[in-house]
């Protein structure tokens, strides 16, 4: 996390800069979850629990679409902008061209996942939903910016599209309140958005502009970023999967109350990985500097994974017990939601670590190790629920849930033998309290010896004094 980072580590400067990034990032995504989160409970007021549900399991299914057309690209695109800034032009290029055609691809695969819904409402709104899709490939250039350490740029544009767009659906709310309108607002806050970072990234006065790709560059970063790509879709199964299976196992109505306590999870777990993203250049450029095993890098992620556990920790019983109220005002349609909320919950701690390991997987180049963790949480997550959900409804999927989070953040680090260090580190953040006290005992242990030593010191003049 940016706050985590030592001044030892790093030039004022950039460490200015990280938490400059840090925080517009965070205000971005604060605001824009604020807002999906007003938007989910008005519609909880206005749609049956049945619309919500399909309302819900379109835009999961969207946001599974959104990471195949990010080809898993995010973190190896920023690292070769921040390494190679002389091709910054063709690989912006290069980046547009590679996210339209996996685009069209994510688009095909959840029409075609849409089809084990087993409803026609939830087939359409998928649909409409994942044509937002199409727009997201021209937001490529927010790469850039983030490897320029100027995320304030792309997240002033987004805080003003999610802004006037809140407005909208609050006009939607008294004149058209539908399920279709909403999901067109959904599509046309990314069709804007993107629009607008791609008109600011020609527009800036440092911007290298547009050139023609090539696919001598193209197809490494395909081939690089591979492991990443089939780790994302791993995690959005993880991650998404629930939903999937609830609708094809409960229905929509079950999909809409869980899917209020999936959203307040939601919530909490946002914040690390705002601040890793914008920490990211940071961490790749000591790594390169300095190698792995210099103490300063040490540090600086023994530092993030202690603050993320416990910061986790914190806000997880924060929103445990804000979003338990909440909940109890929304009927008795949505009183399972609660016990679904607390489970979710408990990942929060483990959720909040994974984020700094991403990251330190990207800076050490371990990338098949993604790919291993997370598709051992999709496992996990798909067995459970297949297990669980029969016997124990949507509590049954939370708790298959929670363990697949756990496996994929935490306990899959020691499949490996390059990715034990950092559940090592994991592990000693975990235990971080214990440490503090028996490094305070080692402190007031050493002064104990120290002080008869000093007591019994006599200045050699004072003693000469004493014996005359």
């Amino acid at each position: 996390m940016a706050g985590a980072l030592p001044s030892s580590s790093a030039p004022p400067a950039d460490v200015r800069l990280v938490r400059r990034n840090g925080t517009w990032s965070a205000a971005h995504r604060g605001l824009a979850i604020a807002s999906n989160s007003l938007t989910t409970l008005i519609l909880v007021l206005v749609l049956p629990v049945e619309e919500f549900g399909a309302y819900s399991y379109a835009i999961t299914l969207a946001s599974l679409g959104i990471t195949i057309m990010g080809a898993g690209l995010w973190g190896i695109a920023v690292k070769a902008l921040v390494i190679h800034p002389e091709s910054s032009a063709r690989l912006v290029s290069s980046l547009m061209l590679i996210r339209e055609a996996f685009g069209l691809a994510g688009y095909a695969a959840i029409a075609a996942v849409s089809v084990t819904s087993g409803s026609s409402q939830t087939i359409a709104a998928t649909l409409v939903a994942g044509t937002a899709l199409l727009a997201r490939a021209a937001d490529a250039p927010e790469l850039w910016f983030q490897a320029e350490m100027r995320s304030p740029v792309v997240a002033r544009i987004r805080i003003t599209v999610t802004v006037a767009l809140l407005a909208v659906r609050l006009l939607a709310l008294v004149f058209w309140s539908s399920i279709w309108v909403f999901l067109a607002l959904y599509v046309l806050e990314s069709v804007i958005a993107s629009t607008w970072i791609a008109v600011r990234y020609l527009r800036d006065r440092q911007s290298p502009g547009l050139s023609r790709p090539r696919a001598a560059e193209c197809a490494p970063l395909v081939r690089e970023s591979f492991p990443l790509f089939l780790s994302g879709v791993a995690n959005q199964v993880n991650l998404r999967g629930d939903i999937i299976l609830i609708q094809a196992l409960l229905g929509s109505a079950a999909v809409g109350a869980y899917s209020v306590a999936a959203r307040i999870s939601e919530v909490a777990y946002f914040l690390p990985v705002v601040f890793m993203n914008a920490t990211l250049p940071l961490l790749v450029k000591l790594r390169r500097e300095v190698g792995a095993d210099d103490p300063r890098y040490v540090a600086m992620l023994q530092k993030s994974y202690d603050q993320a556990f416990w910061y986790g920790v914190a806000i997880a019983a924060a929103a445990g017990a804000s979003g338990s109220i909440v909940i109890g005002l929304l009927g008795p349609d949505y009183s399972p939601s609660i016990g679904v909320l607390w489970i979710h919950l408990l990942a929060c701690p483990f959720v909040f670590m994974g984020a700094v390991y991403a990251k330190w997987i990207i800076a050490e180049g371990a990338l098949w190790s993604a790919l291993i963790r997370h598709s051992a949480g999709a496992g996990a997550n798909i067995g459970l629920n297949l297990l669980l959900i029969p016997t124990l409804g949507i509590r049954g999927s939370a708790i298959a849930t929670v363990t697949s989070y756990i496996l994929a953040s935490y306990l899959a680090c020691f499949i490996g033998r390059d990715t034990r260090v950092a559940g090592v580190q994991m592990s000693l953040a975990i235990a971080a309290p214990a440490r503090l006290v028996v490094a305070r005992l080692k402190q007031e242990t050493t002064i104990a010896r120290s002080a008869p030593a000093a007591a019994t010191f006599t200045p050699k003049g004072r003693s000469d004094q004493a014996q005359r």
